[in-house]
């Protein structure tokens, strides 16, 4: 497998795992020393305790961030972890209590790390260690644990389950920040930051829905800017976008917090305006039309265009909101076809009227 696409994966989480490990073999020093002390156990087996329980999380952290996957390097760590594990049960003569919970709390991190598949390989990992304790120390079986070494072990048992659940909730805060996000992202438009078509649409037809059963008013109007393409053509897109970004912010600065903006599509927005007459709206998209007017006008202006316009008031005889949206598209159809840079509005009691 190519793994270049994943060279540098994995930072983060070796980063996260250095702390756990870090916390974990400090107090889990203390746990196994009690045992050892109990069994008088030689320098050298000191040695290498005091080299897993304070050198080797250091190591393994540099072991793999020089891994080009690092996140594959810690998983390797992860296994060297749980065979340390086995062979300490042997060191300990398998001591019930240290013994469990050292074993349970590396499988924890094994099943945290990697799910099912890294906690059966660590449990290889866990016989393999004690296979090699039992050839290097022997085998002996003396399951008893004094008092000392209870409370040598209420540390481990108390703290580092704390350490893990703090890093697990602050993971899953950065999770559903990342959540929110990327929902926020597939809902707006990424030029102008307004909503996108799809999500406008569901915002319409919930407003439809509402106007519906409370027997509200609400209206709805599309823009779109007069002779884009020339602005396109003449000026470059960079200037087709900066318009398109200003008009965007031109409609947040002139309408109100409720009201509901969208890009429709290239150079065409809607605005849902809630609790609105006809006769209201109409009155504000004219003077939003002739403050655009004013602006496009300003040669060092962004806003390069006039817009055409067409609204549409809601009506308990529409069938849906798409029947809504169709007849304020056919009022700016009808704007554009009269001239551009003017408003026509749909009246009940007639299909269309020029303002």
């Amino acid at each position: 497998m190519n793994t270049n696409r994943y060279a540098g994966k994995g930072k983060r989480f070796t980063a996260r795992v250095y702390r756990l490990r870090v916390i974990g073999l400090g107090i889990g020093f203390f746990c196994v020393a009690s045992v050892l002390t109990e069994l008088q156990a030689n320098l050298l087996l000191w040695a290498l305790l005091v080299f897993h329980g304070f050198i080797w999380p250091h190591i393994a952290y540099r072991v793999a961030l020089a891994w080009t996957v690092p996140y594959r390097g810690e998983r390797v760590n992860l296994m060297v972890d749980a065979a340390f594990g086995g062979f300490w049960v042997v060191a300990m003569r398998f001591n019930v209590l240290p013994s469990v919970l050292i074993l349970a709390l590396l499988s924890m991190d094994n099943i945290a790390a990697g799910g099912l598949p890294l906690f059966v390989r660590g449990i290889v990992a866990h016989t393999i260690g004690v296979a090699v304790g039992v050839i290097a120390l022997g085998f002996a079986f003396v399951p008893q644990s004094q008092m000392s070494t209870i409370l040598a072990c209420l540390p481990f048992l108390i703290f580092y389950p704390l350490a893990l659940g703090w890093t697990t909730y602050n993971m899953s805060q950065k999770l559903a920040a990342h959540a929110r996000e990327l929902e926020r992202l597939s809902q707006t438009d990424g030029l102008t930051g307004l909503w996108n078509r799809r999500h406008w649409e569901g915002l319409l037809a919930q407003q439809f829905e509402l106007c519906r059963a409370e027997k509200l008013q609400s209206c709805l109007v599309l823009f779109d800017l007069d002779h884009f393409k020339r602005v396109n053509d003449t000026k470059g897109h960079a200037a087709g976008d900066a318009a398109l970004r200003s008009f965007a912010r031109f409609l947040r600065e002139n309408l109100r917090p409720e009201d509901i903006i969208g890009r429709y599509g290239g150079e065409e927005f809607g605005v849902i305006l809630p609790g609105l007459s006809l006769t209201d709206a109409e009155t504000i998209v004219e003077l939003l039309l002739l403050a655009l007017r004013t602006r496009a006008s300003q040669s060092d202006g962004t806003l390069l265009c006039t817009s055409s316009a067409g609204l549409s008031g809601h009506r308990p005889d529409m069938t849906s909101f798409t029947a809504w949206l169709m007849e304020a598209d056919r009022c700016l159809y009808d704007a554009k076809s009269k001239g551009r840079d003017c408003l026509v509005v749909a009246y009940a009691d007639s299909p269309s009227r020029q303002r």
